[in-house]
């Protein structure tokens, strides 16, 4: 279970200050925002809590915290849960570009984008998984590391990813959870363009942001 006691002890340290600023300067501090930091699972064995969970203990002990503030009424209460919603919502597809085998050292499956598309591997270290859409329930014995296309040592986006023993060439990669601060944070790096967003519900896809082209990178441009 995720240790949630970490958010139940910043109420205590939020409901103090909120009183001592209305003891100070007599002005009733009317709303709490706590933020976000809700942690969710990026990889096989990650542990993160529920919504429900969270709201359960962050309510629980904001409440017991404001009583003992003196905070009476409370203050309205307001967190900001965004990447637990946005950023299992979301997954990027690759396109394989080569399978390289390095012997006694490692297996590189090179795809089509890379830190221009996700730069959280190589800024801090983000470990995501990988898998074959199409034989999704496929086992996954064969370990080898998903590179990018930049030509940079630390461009490599899922270090040890575990696939299905035949992938090849020309087969499309999904690296799922990043539908938060991945296309938020991609760039032109080394000229790439920027893959499209699309939304997909029940079936229908929606373009909600259209695939970069060559013209639009080099549109700032001098002629």
């Amino acid at each position: 279970m995720w240790n949630l006691t970490s958010y139940a002890r910043a109420t205590d340290g939020v409901a103090r200050l909120a009183a001592t600023i209305g003891e100070q300067c007599g002005q009733r501090v009317e709303e709490l925002n706590l933020g976000g930091g809700v942690g969710i699972a990026y990889h096989t064995g990650d542990a993160a809590p529920t919504i429900a969970e969270f709201a359960d203990v962050l309510c629980r002990s904001f409440a017991a915290s404001c009583a003992a503030a003196g905070l009476d009424p409370a203050p309205r209460i307001m967190v900001e849960p965004g990447r637990s919603i946005a950023g299992p919502s979301g997954l990027t597809l690759y396109r394989v570009g080569t399978v390289k085998e390095i012997p006694d050292v490692r297996t590189y499956v090179a795809v089509d984008g890379g830190m221009s598309d996700n730069p959280r591997p190589i800024t801090y270290g983000a470990r995501y998984e990988a898998f074959l859409p199409a034989r999704a329930d496929a086992q996954r014995p064969f370990v080898a590391t998903v590179a990018g296309k930049h030509c940079e040592q630390g461009d490599l986006l899922v270090r040890e990813a575990s696939l299905p023993t035949e992938v090849a060439v020309g087969d499309v990669l999904a690296v799922p959870v990043t539908g938060a601060y991945a296309y938020s944070m991609a760039s032109n790096y080394n000229r790439l363009p920027r893959p499209a967003v699309v939304f997909v519900r029940d079936g229908d896809a929606r373009v909600v942001v259209r695939r970069e082209t060559l013209d639009d990178v080099l549109r700032q441009d001098e002629q």
